[in-house]
């Protein structure tokens, strides 16, 4: 697969609160103690405050009170190049300003921009996985994380009902849920779990397959990043809104219809047509095409490995052989 797709990494990311003209101290809701941060680690604010410049890099020059609602001074410089410990002077505000700490491998030549980051990267490609908290662009992802479910159901393509023994069906499934067996036999979409019980709920449809007190995963379709490559197409990914850890392959498949343990990753070309990604890996990606298959479908025989070579980009999309002498498109990965 080459070099693995780079993952951004930092501290922490931290809420910045308070600034205050004068004696320059800058005020956080966070713990330094219990995140491990410590003077001379840089940090980037994703907005302005009390003059703080969004995307600019400035360093922790001292941490007054490492405990809950943590203080520091910042410095405009590396404190090697800051002899004098000179304050950076800041303006006296309010808000709430997330702030990534000790950032590293947070762009591949593909920054939002800003102090630190390369002068030339607007015409730059490659993509970097990674906490979509931290300053910068990350691969946005769309995850159904399979968690196992308890007890047995029973479907029939006949009808969308599922009828559990030993289940919880009420609390363990929600609107939108995908539902597989076990070894993998995808079976539909929850529709509305507000009418369930304990041993009963239903799919939008009737079951896609036959199962009797078959053992059962779900999964919630979720917005999610990547946290670190395992395989070609089988990536850690985290869920943000419930917050789950977990293995998914890349399918191509729309958000509505994950199966569990899958993700999708979209890329536009330069014509504005969107493509699901099946692998990215350094600056390459391999995007699926009709005949390329879901990857995490045992029951799908295509060929999976039958996919278009492209380079993938948080920039500019390009066909093939129109830019800088590339032979494969470049494709635009969706990035926050």
């Amino acid at each position: 697969m080459g070099r693995p797709l780079k993952i951004a990494k930092a501290q922490a990311v931290v809420t910045i609160t308070n600034t205050t003209g004068g004696t320059e101290l800058i005020t956080t809701s966070a713990n330094f103690t219990n995140l491990g941060i410590i003077a001379g680690m840089p940090f980037i604010p994703a907005s302005n405050l009390g003059g703080l410049i969004a995307g600019t890099t400035y360093w922790i020059l001292e941490v007054v009170n490492s405990g809950n609602n943590s203080t520091f001074y910042a410095s405009e410089y590396q404190l090697s190049a800051n002899p004098t410990y000179t304050k950076f002077n800041v303006s006296t505000a309010a808000g709430s300003v997330a702030a990534s700490v000790g950032v590293v491998d947070a762009y591949f030549n593909n920054p939002n921009g800003g102090a630190g980051y390369p002068a030339t990267n607007a015409n730059t490609y490659s993509v970097v996985g990674g906490n979509t908290a931290i300053y910068g662009k990350q691969v946005l992802c769309r995850v159904a994380i399979a968690q196992n479910g308890t007890g047995t159901i029973t479907v029939d393509t006949a009808s969308p009902n599922i009828t559990g023994i030993g289940t919880d069906l009420a609390n363990t499934l929600a609107d939108g849920m995908s539902v597989q067996t076990t070894d993998g036999v995808f079976l539909g979409i929850v529709d509305d779990i507000a009418n369930a019980n304990a041993t009963f709920a239903t799919f939008a449809a009737n079951s896609a397959a036959n199962a009797t007190k078959a053992s059962f995963e779900f999964a919630q379709n979720e917005a999610g990043y990547i946290v670190r490559q395992k395989g070609k197409q089988k990536y850690l990914v985290k869920g943000t809104s419930s917050g789950l850890v977990g293995a998914c392959y890349t399918a191509n498949l729309a958000n509505a219809v994950l199966y569990p343990g899958t993700m999708n990753i979209v890329g536009t070309y330069a014509n504005a047509a969107t493509v699901n990604v099946q692998s990215l890996s350094d600056h390459t990606a391999e995007l699926f095409t009709a005949t390329s298959g879901i990857t995490a479908d045992p029951n799908n025989t295509a060929n999976i490995n039958n996919t278009s070579p492209a380079f993938s980009t948080f920039n500019t999309a390009y066909a093939a052989n129109t830019y800088g002498g590339q032979p494969y498109p470049i494709v635009t990965i969706s990035g926050v």
